[in-house]
């Protein structure tokens, strides 16, 4: 196939899906995975897409959030190695809170297969699905509000109002960048104000990291980094970044 011919199936997938993955494009167009790059940056550096590792997606003018389906493809295995440390500090009966994030959805599936009896509050669609069994040890209450599909996450005022109501135990959420001068960070303010008002109303805040998160700032600020009770990353942090959990009273554990 043409090049051209290629980057025209691709651009057609990405108006259909939002997002594509090279491994995908590499069976579906017969290429290898590195032709499959090639193409995706020059289209990249026409502005037709925004590249990321392992795939690209449509650039949107007011969220710089990567989609779901491409998220989830990110660190799989880091992801479940810290969704086991989590849900080893989840009692049975306990209240606990999950954002719309991939790494959750992780520990959502990490929960399940402890079979533990808690109560779950998530505002995230992918989450719910997994408990809709009646054999499901898990009272699960979903937070209402606006579908926003890039995350497959529920947001806005609606959500708000309704953890407003709520208090846990334990809430777990991860974020899209992490700084120490700057604290928590999104991509989009509803999700942001979702994650703070989670933060807010629960006893024990905790905040699930991979390495690439670190040192970084999105748009959006939403919770002091002080306020954390336990941090959960996949790699050893740097002296400064140990110094400052240690001065702050924030727990680490390495998955």
């Amino acid at each position: 196939m043409l090049k051209l011919e290629r980057q025209l199936f691709i651009e057609k997938e990405l108006h259909e899906k939002g997002s594509v993955l090279v491994s995908e494009l590499s069976k579906v167009l017969d290429c290898s995975e590195e032709t499959i790059r090639r193409d995706i940056k020059e289209m990249e550096a026409a502005g037709k897409l925004n590249k990321i590792h392992g795939g690209a997606y449509l650039p949107d003018k007011y969220d710089k959030g990567v989609p779901i389906e491409l998220r989830e493809s990110f660190f799989a295995s880091e992801k479940e190695q810290m969704a086991d440390k989590a849900v080893d500090i989840i009692k049975d009966h306990s209240v606990i809170m999950l954002d719309s994030s991939t790494t959750c959805l992780k520990l959502a599936e990490a929960i399940i297969s402890s079979g533990k009896c808690i109560t779950l509050i998530t505002n995230s669609l992918r989450i719910s699905s997994l408990f809709n069994s009646q054999s499901s040890n898990v009272n699960l209450i979903c937070l209402g509000g606006q579908l926003h599909r890039a995350t497959a996450s529920f947001t806005g005022y609606r959500t708000t109002d309704t953890l407003k109501q709520n208090f846990a135990d334990i809430t777990f959420i991860s974020c899209p960048a992490l700084h120490l001068q700057h604290g928590l960070s999104d991509n989009n303010l509803n999700e942001a104000e979702v994650r703070k008002h989670m933060l807010e109303n629960s006893h024990y805040k905790v905040l699930i990291v991979d390495h690439t998160k670190f040192d970084s700032i999105s748009d959006v600020l939403f919770y002091d980094l002080a306020g954390v009770d336990l941090l959960i990353t996949d790699q050893p942090l740097s002296e400064t970044w140990e110094e400052y959990c240690r001065k702050s009273s924030i727990e680490i554990i390495y998955s």
